[in-house]
């Protein structure tokens, strides 16, 4: 990454300058990627860059400066900052759940009622809800809103077949 460090502020000036409508969370990975790996880079530095905006994203949408719903990032609009609500703090395993499910949400092709996409969040919301989150937090962690999330809560859990590692589906 030669190009520069990957910053809030950084995020945050691309999506009022460039999408200040919104835009899928995807594209915008994509477009930092262009940005910031060459044809030489190291396997896997899309998905560090991934990590790193995800992150950073989490931090914007505390601060009320950016809002996610169903993989669609939205600056907020100066002068009419969101209430930021004071979310608890992410562990080590929700991090890693939360990576997982936006990291299905960015690669799902089959919508938002994929099975796959519907596991991963159901996963994370009900390890958040066992960790003390309320719903409606640890469906704005990942993007959902209150009535969704509990949507998700509701239906029953996934019976995900475990695979062993490195076999394919």
């Amino acid at each position: 990454m030669a190009v520069g460090t990957l910053s809030a502020v950084w995020i945050l000036d691309v999506l009022q300058q460039n999408h200040p409508d919104g835009v899928l969370r995807r594209a915008l990975l994509d477009q930092f990627a262009t940005i910031l790996l060459s044809p030489r880079s190291k396997r896997g530095a899309k998905g560090r860059i991934a990590r790193r905006i995800y992150t950073k994203l989490a931090y914007l949408q505390k601060r009320g400066q950016v809002s996610q719903e169903e993989g669609v990032v939205r600056p907020v609009l100066p002068g009419r900052l969101a209430k930021p609500e004071v979310m608890p703090l992410l562990g080590p395993v929700l991090r890693r759940k939360q990576f997982q499910v936006l990291l299905v949400e960015d690669r799902n092709e089959l919508g938002p009622k994929s099975p796959e996409l519907q596991a991963a969040r159901w996963e994370f919301l009900a390890s958040a809800v066992e960790e003390g989150w309320t719903v409606a937090q640890a469906g704005s962690a990942i993007g959902l809103t209150a009535a969704k999330a509990a949507a998700v809560v509701e239906m029953t859990p996934p019976n995900r077949e475990r695979r062993p590692l490195g076999a394919k589906s």
